[in-house]
């Protein structure tokens, strides 16, 4: 149960990285640019390796 709730922690906040980030790097390549550049996917790519990353360092911790 600890794992499907990590993996859910990750999901989520990757996510939630992921729009973060993107919008980071679509705010500097309009700012150094003046074109919006950025990431296809990237909050998808990050939630995913968030879920991956998120139990195996919750079990890495609890050992």
């Amino acid at each position: 149960m600890r794992t499907f709730i990590a993996i859910i922690v990750g999901l989520i906040g990757g996510f939630v990285l992921g729009i973060a980030l993107s919008s980071l790097i679509g705010i500097l390549g309009v700012t150094i640019f003046n074109t919006p550049i950025g990431i296809k996917f990237l909050p998808y790519y990050t939630a995913i390796i968030c879920a991956i990353l998120v139990p195996f360092l919750d079990h890495k911790k609890t050992n």
